[in-house]
């Protein structure tokens, strides 16, 4: 299925478009874009390690998770959209080297889990904004997301990095 959607994503005009590199027009299109992704991975990287540092104990002692989490979700929440762009782009310009990858699958379904972990960080601050100041349940939850947050951010990372070095593509295999 992945095979064909990829197969199906190479003959269209916007692949036709974004993979000619005989133009300077179009050859700037996919290094301005992964220069984009990269500078977005980096605002949501600290960001969201700064929210989780926070629940964690390890950061701004000074403030509420619900005042860093105002001041930071509109910068995470853009720097995704920022990356889903960019992602699209990337994976327009070589369907087969990003879909068909271990790697780039791994990272979408981590990159949903944070997500998930991310609105519900957000819709528990806006209910209560002292929601994981609470109680001594509630801090625990927040600790444990937070761990699990950071470790998958890591492998997010990790991973996006690891499309480069593993081109799954048939043609590619040995």
């Amino acid at each position: 299925m992945l095979q064909e959607f990829s197969d199906w994503l190479t003959q269209t005009d916007l692949n036709a478009f974004l993979s000619d590199t005989t133009h300077i027009e179009t050859w700037l299109i996919i290094p301005v874009s992964q220069s984009i992704h990269i500078m977005a991975v980096a605002v949501v990287m600290i960001c969201v390690a700064v929210l989780n540092l926070r629940l964690l104990g390890f950061a701004g002692g000074h403030q509420s998770f619900a005042q860093m989490a105002a001041r930071l979700m509109p910068w995470v929440w853009g720097g995704l959209i920022a990356l889903f762009a960019t992602g699209v782009i990337q994976t327009m310009a070589e369907p087969g080297r990003e879909i068909l990858n271990i790697s780039f699958q791994i990272k979408l379904v981590l990159l949903v889990i944070v997500a998930a972990i991310t609105v519900f960080y957000q819709r528990a601050v806006k209910k209560d904004p002292a929601y994981w100041e609470n109680s001594p349940e509630h801090r625990r939850m927040g600790q444990l997301l937070a761990s699990v947050s950071l470790v998958l951010w890591i492998g997010i990372a990790v991973a996006g990095r690891l499309i480069a070095y593993l081109d799954m593509r048939s043609e590619n295999i040995s």
